[in-house]
């Protein structure tokens, strides 16, 4: 991970915001993700780079963004 600060904006739509099945981590997977995608023009990171940003394993990353991608 980039000990970069990062200067772009995270977007987290009211659809996901209110989404009472989504926990808050997954909410929080989707604005870094729309960050992420804001700064590039696309989302390039792995699970590790969620891991390792958040503190979490790659596993409970992997867990998470397939819910998100369920729903």
């Amino acid at each position: 991970m980039s000990k970069e600060t990062p200067n772009y904006y995270a977007i987290l739509t009211a659809e996901i915001r209110y989404d009472n099945r989504l926990s808050s981590l997954e909410k929080l997977l989707c604005a870094e993700i729309t960050a992420l995608s804001s700064k590039y023009g696309y989302c390039f990171a792995t699970n590790n780079y969620f891991a390792d940003l958040y503190g979490i394993s790659k596993e409970t990353v992997s867990r998470r963004l397939n819910h998100i991608k369920e729903l």
